[in-house]
């Protein structure tokens, strides 16, 4: 019976060894099922951070460009400004100095015409006096007058001009 009893107490023993030799390719198997989807998980992952990692570059290199394009697109707005600016002051600078002409020669035709208005009341004082050597000395220094007021006003009319010049030469 003892032998009996020892190949009862193996066969269970010998049937799970048989068992578990079974299912070892089983196991094998699923470790390389396992180990095959994690290679495809880290391709995929490498793949995803790739792509990201381009994405990114393209989108900082896109960005750089715009805002490259921004800065142009800046500077030759400030260059239109600094012209038009430029422009601007030359027509000032030119209107400045046609105004100095025109008021140059409004001014000389002033002084002008009372110049010659005060000599003609010069000259009618003059001729009311006796005739003789007073009228004549009285004539005499009446265009003495109006020659010296013509002589300032165009002085000042010649001033003026130069100034009307370098202005208009400073607009340029």
């Amino acid at each position: 019976m003892n032998v009996k009893i020892n190949s009862m107490l193996l066969l269970p023993l010998f049937a799970a060894c048989a068992l578990s030799a079974c299912d070892r390719p089983a196991a094998n198997n699923a470790q390389d099922k396992v180990a095959a989807a994690n290679a495809t998980a880290a391709d995929d992952l490498q793949r995803a951070q790739e792509k990201q990692a381009k994405q990114t570059a393209d989108a900082a290199r896109d960005l750089q460009e715009t805002q490259e394009r921004a800065k142009e697109k800046v500077a030759d707005k400030q260059a239109a400004v600094a012209d038009t600016a430029t422009s601007a002051d030359k027509d000032v600078a030119k209107a400045r100095a046609d105004y100095q002409r025109d008021t140059a020669d409004a001014d000389y035709e002033v002084a002008k015409t009372k110049a010659e208005g005060e000599l003609k009341v010069a000259l009618e004082r003059c001729d009311a006096q006796a005739a003789g050597n007073a009228r004549d000395a009285c004539r005499t220094r009446a265009k003495t007058v109006y020659d010296r007021s013509i002589a300032e006003a165009k002085a000042a009319f010649n001033r003026a001009k130069q100034t009307a010049s370098a202005t208009d030469k400073r607009s340029r």
